[in-house]
């Protein structure tokens, strides 16, 4: 018996919850509006982690090729 009750008294809990929720519909401007928002955060988050790896990177790219560029000088140097 008791667990009728409880039963009944969480399905009109929820019930009551559900009713209270509603329909949030975004008019086409709200949703653009949201598309526009997580694109331009996800194109900062995007553009900074690049950002990042570009800098991280680049003392060794560099220096590889200055390396590159000194062992062809060397190779062609002596057949001059």
């Amino acid at each position: 018996m008791k667990k009728s009750v409880l039963g009944i008294l969480a399905g009109a809990a929820l019930m009551i919850s559900m009713a209270s929720c509603g329909e949030k519909l975004l008019t086409e401007e709200q949703v653009q509006a949201e598309i526009t928002k997580g694109f331009d955060a996800g194109k900062a988050a995007v553009e900074q982690e690049m950002s990042a790896k570009c800098d991280a990177e680049f003392e060794g790219r560099v220096t590889a090729e200055v390396d590159r560029l000194k062992a062809e000088f060397q190779a062609a140097a002596p057949a001059q």
